[in-house]
């Protein structure tokens, strides 16, 4: 190709500039251009069409994987499975000898997981090598563009950071292939974005009739919530503040105490134990640059604080004890007495080319053992084999019943959001970004991080990963030993590649055991809810198709039944083993005539219950809806599953909701109708049946605005009283008939501790 061009621009420089032949000259050179262009188009035709392997590392790497490790190959073009065997695709020892492995393509046929023996890689060879021949050909026949040979050793658990040399080389590394990257693209690499053992099929409520407790995923592990109450007292973070209500027997309603803390400090989540209340959030610290004299100190930005209080006297709240650990705070989980908190800290690596002796390790602060920060030990740092994360995940816990409980920090090179956590294991769900050959992100697909946990003790196990990214936490669940996770894969609209649904089965090494993908095309999934050997999917572009699926087989999951309806369901909740209760939106089909073949504008428009009969598996029914309001009517319940309240002796639901409803004769403009909760009794007898609207709004004026004071945020009940918390005062009525009881206004702006009594 370069010799063609030289020869043709000698031509060029060799025509004479005559008056009489430039003419001729200017329509050589149209030719000549127009005949490069036409060699380069079929030559990019020829190029471009051959399909590419990615599989994920750099070449030049030494690598180590885990015993168990699943190679996964990413195809550029669908591959031919033909041409899919250990002659063209083969994994060797030391001595050239193969190894026992097996193939699974993917049903698009461009992504090929390379399994590790039924035992796995034996650890006494001195190393392996994986090949990929240029005989693997695309479906239309094209060879893969080069060959692709990565050499490796196998190391049994996950290595440490044994030198402060050693994390910096890692960082080095990772600056290394960002620059690398830089060279296509123009931007960084895109950031994960801000959801038995204990069987999570039919719990998350409370069996205690009582009072409410956090509407957890999964029986046995509680969750962080911005209320909580122990029967008697009520706790919850306002305006970031803390407040202590004193709300059992109601007659006797009154303020206790408020906790107020420093400008920054932003309490997130509460728990309770005994006599101890936690508050979790996040801190700033902007601590200025310092010296150990040895290394140059990176300064604290954000951490994740935990602050332990006894509430035995609970107009006095008393600090017990205060934990941080440098890093943005994820989320947390309590079982029976020890408390887990993760968060992500992203140091600032990249001061390592000006600054060799900058210390990367994240911080930790314990005032049952220091009253300073102190850097994480380097046995506590792991390194994930084959991962160039530049941050760190880190898992702090303690045990909240032994006072010499010191707080444990392991840390992993690599970030995750989401988590699922059961009574024994921890998996951390990470979106893993690919940059192929031709300069372009490909759509993530997921790596899941199995740990073991044993109160304090968390041992990594296995790594496995899977096509497309999760919605949320309860994208992903633990049954019989096995770990099943639904994922989209791709863009809902994107009509060359549209995308599709998946749902996996892995077993306890991390192998996909079972699947069904290519689920909705064009689709993406809206929620997920299992519940023992079921799994319910609703997926969503147009109407809402409610999917039941199998799993009592993991090696064979299959789609039982469909049903489609209008609008989407954003949280399914568990009713029982044959009902489930949806809460989503209704949505409206709005077509241009101008445009007749196009798609429709999807609107949405009121919220929206379902009761869905799920008796006969393979023809679910939409036994009861609700409509509530119209388009731009909105409840937290829609995003976050914590706000649900339920009373399962009385079969009451409900949550906050703000209504509207569409202007006559306007598609886009609302007006005001309604700010508080609704209670709804929910049973397959009778259906949806709403019991109560309450509001903290004055009955006697019409409002025709929202007020963020009066906005309700959650409901609870204890015994025989359901209270309402606004962001103002907290209110009880009777369970009964929900007559009003009584109404304590706290001020969640003054900075000491008070005590208000009634209205």
């Amino acid at each position: 190709m370069v010799f063609v061009t030289s020869l043709l621009l000698k031509r060029l420089i060799v025509q004479k500039d005559k008056k009489g032949q430039r003419n001729v000259q200017k329509n050589n050179i149209v030719k000549i251009i127009v005949g490069l262009g036409i060699l380069v188009t079929f030559a990019g035709i020829f190029y471009f069409q051959k399909p590419v392997v990615r599989a994920g590392v750099s070449s030049e790497e030494p690598l180590t994987v885990l015993p168990d490790k699943t190679w996964v190959l990413h195809f550029s073009k669908p591959i031919d499975e033909k041409t899919i065997n250990e002659d063209n695709i083969s994994v060797k020892n030391h001595n050239g000898e193969l190894v026992d492995v097996t193939y699974h393509l993917s049903s698009d046929g461009r992504e090929l997981h390379i399994k590790a023996p039924e035992r796995g890689y034996p650890l006494n060879s001195e190393g392996f090598s994986l090949h990929v021949s240029k005989k693997v050909k695309s479906v239309s026949g094209m060879s893969i563009r080069g060959e692709t040979n990565i050499a490796f050793s196998v190391v049994p658990t996950l290595p440490t950071i044994k030198t402060d040399k050693e994390l910096k080389n890692y960082f080095l590394t990772a600056l290394k292939h960002q620059k690398e990257e830089s060279k296509w693209f123009a931007f960084n690499e895109p950031q994960e974005e801000s959801t038995t053992s204990a069987d999570s099929s039919i719990t998350g409520t409370a069996k205690s009739n009582n009072f409410s407790k956090t509407n957890n995923q999964v029986q046995g592990v509680d969750e962080g919530d911005t209320t909580k109450t122990d029967g008697s007292h009520i706790y919850q973070i306002i305006e970031g503040k803390v407040v202590i209500v004193n709300a059992n027997p109601t007659e006797q309603m009154k303020m206790e105490a408020t906790i107020s803390f420093q400008q920054t400090f932003h309490p997130q989540q509460l728990f309770l134990h005994n006599q101890s209340l936690i508050v979790i959030g996040s801190s700033w610290k902007g601590v200025s640059w310092g010296s150990n004299k040895k290394k140059q100190l990176l300064p604290i930005d954000d951490t994740t604080k935990v602050i332990v209080y006894d509430i035995t006297n609970k107009t006095a709240p008393k600090i017990t004890r205060e934990m941080e650990i440098e890093g943005q705070f994820v989320t947390s989980r309590k079982i029976d007495s020890t408390m887990y908190f993760i968060a992500n800290h992203s140091p600032n690596y990249w001061r390592l080319e000006k600054d060799k002796t900058v210390d990367l390790r994240p911080r930790m602060y314990d005032s049952s053992v220091a009253d300073e920060y102190n850097p994480i030990p380097f046995e506590a740092i792991k390194k994930i084999p084959q991962s160039n994360e530049t941050n760190f995940t880190l898992i702090g816990s303690f045990d909240l019943a032994n006072s010499d409980s010191k707080l444990k920090v392991d840390s992993y090179l690599g970030s995750g959001e989401q988590i699922y956590m059961s009574q024994n294991l921890l998996y951390i769900a990470v979106n893993r970004f690919h940059f192929n050959n031709e300069g372009e992100w490909t759509p993530p697909d997921t790596e899941i991080y199995k740990f073991k946990i044993d109160r304090t003790e968390i041992s990594f196990q296995q790594l496995g990963e899977v096509e497309g990214q999760i919605l949320n936490q309860f994208s992903m669940d633990e049954h019989n030993g096995y770990f099943r996770i639904a994922t989209t894969k791709g863009d809902s609209w994107n009509e060359e590649q549209p995308s599709t649904n998946n749902i996996y089965i892995l077993d306890e090494k991390m192998n996909i055991a079972g699947e069904i993908e290519d689920l909705a095309k064009g689709e993406r999934i809206y929620s997920v809810r299992f519940m023992g050997d079921r799994a319910y999917i609703v997926t969503f572009k147009q109407v809402d198709p409610l999917f039941v699926i199998d799993a009592s087989d993991p090696t064979n999951p299959t789609v039982l039944g469909e049903l489609k309806v209008p609008g989407f369901s954003s949280y399914l909740h568990p009713y029982d083993e044959n009902h489930l209760i949806g809460f989503g939106y209704d949505t409206k089909l709005v077509y241009d005539d101008k445009a007749p073949n196009s798609e429709p504008i999807v609107l949405t428009q009121g919220m929206k219950i379902s009761l869905f009969d799920i008796t006969d598996f393979h023809h679910p029914k939409e036994k009861d809806t609700e409509i509530i309001g119209g388009r731009g009517t909105q409840s937290e319940l829609l995003y976050n599953h914590k706000v649900l309240f339920h009373h399962p002796g009385k079969n009451l639901y409900g949550f906050p909701i703000t209504m509207y409803r569409e202007k006559e004769e306007s598609t886009f403009e609302q007006e005001f109708l309604f700010q508080g909760a609704l209670l709804y009794e929910i049973t397959p007898e009778n259906g949806i049946v709403e019991k109560a609207r309450l509001t903290d709004m004055a009955e006697d004026v019409e409002d025709i605005y929202e007020d963020w004071n009066k906005r309700i945020l959650r409901l609870l009940y204890i015994e025989d009283s359901l209270y309402t918390i606004s962001n103002n005062r907290l209110t009880a009525y009777q369970l009964e008939n929900f007559n009003k009881q009584a109404s304590v206004l706290y001020d969640a702006s003054e900075k000491s501790n008070h005590e208000i009594g009634k209205e």
